[in-house]
Parts: C-alpha cells; structure tokens; sequence
C-alpha cells in the first residue's frame, strides 16, 4: 500500500481531486475506532484506501449496494476488498448513520 500525503492542499501523489481517499484517511487518522465510513456510488476506486484505514482502525465501514447505485465501482472496490461491515440499500443508509449515533425513536 502506498504512503498518501495527508496535509496538502494539492497532493502529487493522488489521482482524484478533491480525494475521498485522503478526506477518509485523515478521518481514520483522527477519530480512529470512532470514524465512520461511507462508500456510495461512484467510478473506479477512490475512498478504498480511505475505508480501509477506517476498518483497520476499528471504524463502521457502511457500502451502498449494487443494486441502487447508478456506478457500482467505488463500493465494489471496498467490497471486494473485504472491509465493508454493511452493505445497504441506498435509501437504508440513513438508517445506519442514526443507528451508529445510538439514535432512538422519540415514543
């Protein structure tokens, strides 16, 4: 795995611009065990290696699935890497972030 520059406003070694790669391995970097990543539809791999550093930290890794993405790429990436911990429709991941938050249903 390659080393990303973190503190730049213009990395040299990254392909996409803004990256979701260098946003999530920051996150994962800060809030370790409490970050939580989501992957939804888009091209290519961007945000695998972001996810991957949110997993090994002990993070929530949440994938939109195949069947509602218009891309099914990026999410595809992180799957077939073995570091999703849900895999959801997209109309479910709101669901996942309130359900992480602890957030209960006023009665």
């Amino acid at each position: 795995m390659r080393k990303l520059s973190l503190i730049s406003s213009t990395p040299s070694d990254v392909i996409h611009i803004p990256s979701v790669d260098i946003m999530m391995l920051s996150v994962a970097e800060v809030f370790r065990s409490l970050a939580m990543g989501i992957i939804m539809t888009g091209m290519g791999a961007d945000g695998a290696l972001g996810m991957q550093a949110i997993h090994r930290e002990g993070g929530l890794t949440v994938g939109q699935d195949e069947a509602t993405c218009a891309v099914y790429g990026m999410p595809r990436a992180c799957a077939e890497m073995g570091i999703l911990q849900r895999v959801v429709p997209l109309n479910e991941i709101p669901k996942q972030i309130l359900s992480a938050l602890g957030y209960r249903k006023p009665q």
